[in-house]
């Protein structure tokens, strides 16, 4: 018996040691159905749109809880570093796309490092100048963008990602008539794919308004598109069609800051003060709007004016003053300067008018620190600015009406009656155009101008009350000459 228990013994030990045969591992996908369910994720991420972008990335990272194949693996990371991209240039907050593609950079063969270099280089770090649909680059930055770039050509037209990424730094930096038969051979290799579509429209000197509205029938979703076509009616002075797109752009991209600051922008000059505050209020809540927050600051400022709630304008304006002083201070003392005075401080209004003519020089700074020269009796310095109004604009009624008060003041009523004079004509003029102005305001049957037309209705009450005052006072000064 104790021989029969040593040879079992000796049996199980050379069995443990003996090498194991390798375990056969069931698919859990079936190869043909992987290949089905892969070629529907990249239908979906040539389709271009963000929202598109965004089902791709949903479709690819099912297939990853299923899979662990290379393939499908670099697919998702090249749509998830698209999503990244796209909410850079779009201003969107951060889907976690960009954490998602450095999750499943160790799990490919290939080195997408230059890819989310890239990405750091497109974010913004502060506000951005835009010349023909492209951001105005400082020598350090092109230099290091042109590296990049090559660094990323030779990979160029691997995948539209890397066609993509490649473009949007090469349209920067060189000019087009330079990069044509590049830029046409690399679209020639994914000629399907509707973001590389997008990306020549977004580029200003290849925009076509054909190519746009064929590009949103393909594929309804593209809000990118429409922000596009509003920005290009905006620029021809279509407000309407911009109106329209833009509001279109965002019900598609509710999140995108530069969708929403067009259309803020749009709404304000639509004389809607109330909503576009509220689109102001929605950017400057958006962590994704770096670099616009002293335009969206300032618009909340203006907004706040029109709706006469003047001490939350002036907080507003001391905010973005002590923030950024040296960017465009003319306008922001102006408007802290006419709150004031609408507030009736006159001498707080004095000083920001006066701080308002070292920015800037122009009709509007020059009347507005003649009226709070006026309302401190500071007759000469009123005087002078009022006159250099007048240089500017010869047909400043309120300036001419004011000099005849000064001139009023000082008794010299020959002078007087004739500034009241010029005063009244002007009015006369000035009520014609803006009841002209006002007939085409009211053809518009969509209600966007409802607050153009009371705005013009009130403008044009203040004028004929001015008129009238002026031509009394032609005939009070006549009088007191003889």
């Amino acid at each position: 018996m104790r021989c029969r228990y040593v040879n079992v013994l000796v049996l199980a030990l050379s069995l443990a040691c003996a090498p194991r045969p390798a375990p056969v591992v069931t698919p859990r996908i079936a190869p043909e159905v992987l290949a089905a369910r892969l070629a529907e994720a990249d239908r979906l991420a040539a389709r271009g749109c963000y929202l598109c972008l965004k089902e791709a990335a949903a479709a690819y990272a099912a297939l990853l809880g299923e899979t662990d194949d290379r393939v499908v693996t670099a697919h998702a990371l090249e749509n998830n570093l698209m999503l990244a991209l796209r909410e850079i240039e779009l201003r969107m907050p951060d889907s976690g796309a960009l954490e998602a593609a450095r999750q499943l950079q160790d799990h490919v063969g290939s080195n997408y490092t230059a890819y989310f270099a890239a990405l750091d280089v497109f974010r913004p770090a502060g506000p951005v100048y835009v010349v023909r649909g492209e951001p105005l680059l400082m020598e350090q930055e092109r230099d290091a963008r042109l590296k990049l770039a090559a660094e990323l050509e030779h990979d160029a037209s691997a995948s539209p990602m890397r066609t993509y990424f490649f473009l949007a730094l090469q349209l920067q930096l060189q000019q087009f008539k330079d990069i044509k038969a590049q830029v046409d051979a690399l679209l020639a290799v994914h000629p399907n794919d509707l973001s590389l579509k997008y990306r020549m429209l977004a580029f200003q000197p290849t925009y076509s308004a054909e190519a746009a509205r064929d590009l949103i029938g393909q594929e309804t979703g593209f809000g990118e598109v429409h922000f596009l076509t509003g920005q290009r009616s905006l620029l021809n002075g279509n407000l309407p069609g911009a109106y329209r797109d833009l509001t279109r752009a965002r019900e598609l991209l509710p999140d995108s800051a530069s969708i929403a600051l067009a259309l803020a922008n749009l709404t304000f000059s639509y004389a809607r003060y109330a909503d576009a505050l509220a689109l102001f209020d929605r950017i400057l809540a958006n962590p994704a709007a770096a670099g616009f927050e002293p335009q969206a600051q300032l618009g909340r400022a203006k907004s706040l004016s029109y709706l006469k709630r003047h001490d939350e304008a002036i907080g507003q304006l001391i905010e973005v003053l002590q923030k950024d002083p040296s960017n465009n201070p003319g306008e922001k003392y102006y408007w802290r300067a006419w709150n004031q005075l609408q507030a009736g401080r006159a001498q707080l209004a004095y000083d920001d008018a006066m701080a308002g003519l070292n920015g800037m020089r122009n009709n509007a700074i020059y009347q507005l620190a003649g009226m709070a020269s006026f309302s401190l009796n500071r007759r000469d310095e009123s005087r002078k600015y009022f006159e250099e109004a007048l240089k500017l604009n010869s047909a400043d009624c309120d300036s001419e009406r004011y000099l005849g008060l000064l001139d009023s003041a000082e008794q010299s009523w020959k002078p007087a009656s004739v500034r009241f004079g010029v005063a009244a004509k002007c009015y006369e003029v000035v009520i014609e155009r803006l009841r002209d102005e006002l007939a085409e305001y009211e053809k518009d049957i969509t209600g966007l101008s409802n607050g153009l037309i009371a705005g013009k209705r009130a403008e044009i009450k203040e004028a004929q009350a001015l008129r009238d005052q002026s031509i009394q006072n032609v005939a009070a000064a006549a009088r007191n000459s003889k």
